[in-house]
């Protein structure tokens, strides 16, 4: 039985894996919700497939101004996808990136930024996706956890 169940978690595995190769490209949006500007956002983003499960993503992210506050970033982050099904992926992220927050008071705050999270992915036909991401942003003065989630469209 053991081996049955084995050979079948390979099967999938081997299958979702297929789903995205080296060289694929995606592009996508979504709608996200940051901590320290206590605030929703949106983003848009950019993906291409480096290996068959390593995948790189430039994003840029803009917080809506809530009691006079406003943040945008942009990210540069590293995805490794782990099938756990056959369209389903889950992955954990791993980026930098420069972060701006700013006032009425305070301009042009620019600073460098770290992301740690992970995500899972659902993919609803052969060229498009939803996925669900959660990841904490280390930034000085301004860290924030950020939730998202987004449409992904596969060219």
């Amino acid at each position: 039985m053991k081996k049955v169940f084995l050979a079948f978690a390979l099967a999938l595995i081997s299958m979702g894996a297929m789903a995205q190769s080296k060289g694929d490209i995606a592009a996508g949006v979504k709608l996200l919700y940051g901590t320290e500007v206590k605030n929703i956002g949106a983003g848009a983003r950019f993906q291409y497939m480096l290996t068959d499960n390593l995948r790189g993503e430039g994003s840029f992210d803009y917080f809506f101004e809530k009691h006079d506050v406003n943040m945008w970033n942009i990210n540069a982050n590293v995805h490794y996808l782990c099938p756990i099904a056959e369209s389903t992926k889950v992955y954990p992220l791993l980026g930098v990136g420069i972060a701006n927050a700013y006032t009425d008071m305070v301009h042009n705050s620019i600073h460098f930024c770290m992301n740690l999270g992970a995500g899972i992915q659902q993919d609803l036909a052969t060229d498009l996706a939803i996925d669900f991401e959660a990841k904490y942003q280390f930034i000085t003065h301004h860290s924030q956890f950020v939730a998202a989630i987004g449409v992904i469209y596969k060219f």
